[in-house]
């Protein structure tokens, strides 16, 4: 009886010490982002333009001019937003020298080009079609992100397409270059860094030529212009087709993580 007792009361114990571990469990937490203040969040709406030949539909094959954008509805910079968003779409749907002054225009352009081209080759059975994205990304507290994707196919060996991204300040509605990200003198450290992160993504060597083991056109690969900061406070650097490496490499990212361009932030830096 005696042993009985024994074993129910080192049970219970058992059991008591395990409740009193999990009530002063002391998970450790990340810090979380701080609130967006309500005066610098933006909403945006969905906007959408096509032009078709012959009012045909895109989901069919067939000739169509697209744009998908975005519009701030909201927000005390919504206005500086929404003419980088239209100054965007205007690029975007500009082939030639000629800077168009509106989608309509564009689109009445791109019509006639490919009328002329049907006139001129009646037996082809090519399509042409142009379509532009223009999306927001919001992960980040004090920067908004805007990408532009671009495709578009007007005869030649395959399409073309392009992605670029544009960061805005919340607090100024500005758009930011890596000049407000990060202290004077940084180029050199972060050409130095994209190089690493490229050869680590690829298991290339520190000695290894990038032209012939990477498959670039040169035997280096340098920072652009061209980035976005990502949601856990990573950097990507994005390069098109044909910027460093042929178009069969397709595009080509290079990510830092928020500790590597830790020491070249600015000590305002909106990474910060």
């Amino acid at each position: 009886m005696k042993y009985i007792l024994l074993i129910l009361m080192a049970a219970m114990l058992t059991a008591s010490c395990g409740k009193k571990t999990d009530s002063t469990n002391t998970e450790t937490k990340k810090p979380q982002d701080p609130p967006i203040s309500e005066e610098n969040q933006v909403k945006f709406t969905d906007k959408s333009f096509l032009k078709s030949h012959n009012n045909c539909s895109p989901a069919d094959t067939c000739t169509y001019f697209k744009v998908d954008y975005i519009e701030a509805v909201s927000g005390k910079n919504k206005d500086k937003i929404n003419k980088l968003i239209m100054n965007i779409v205007k690029q975007s749907v500009t082939y030639g020298d000629t800077t168009l002054r509106d989608m309509q225009v564009a689109a009445d352009s791109f019509m006639t080009q490919y009328a002329a081209f049907r006139k001129d080759f009646p037996e082809s059975a090519q399509y042409w079609y142009l379509e532009e994205s223009v999306s927001a990304n919001q992960d980040n507290p004090k920067i908004i992100n805007i990408a532009s994707g671009n495709s578009s196919f007007m005869g030649g060996a395959h399409p073309n397409s392009y992605l670029e991204y544009f960061n805005i300040s919340r607090e100024t509605g500005d758009t930011l270059s890596l000049g407000n990200l990060f202290s004077a003198g940084f180029e050199k450290k972060l050409n130095e860094l994209v190089d690493a992160a490229f050869r680590k993504a690829n298991n290339l060597k520190s000695g290894d030529n990038l032209q012939d083991k990477g498959g670039l056109f040169d035997n280096k690969i340098t920072f652009n212009y061209n980035w976005l900061v990502n949601k856990d406070g990573s950097m990507t650097f994005y390069y098109n087709q044909y910027e460093i490496a042929p178009y069969a490499a397709g595009p080509i990212e290079v990510t830092l993580t928020k500790d590597e361009i830790a020491s070249l932030l600015a000590p305002n830096s909106p990474l910060k």
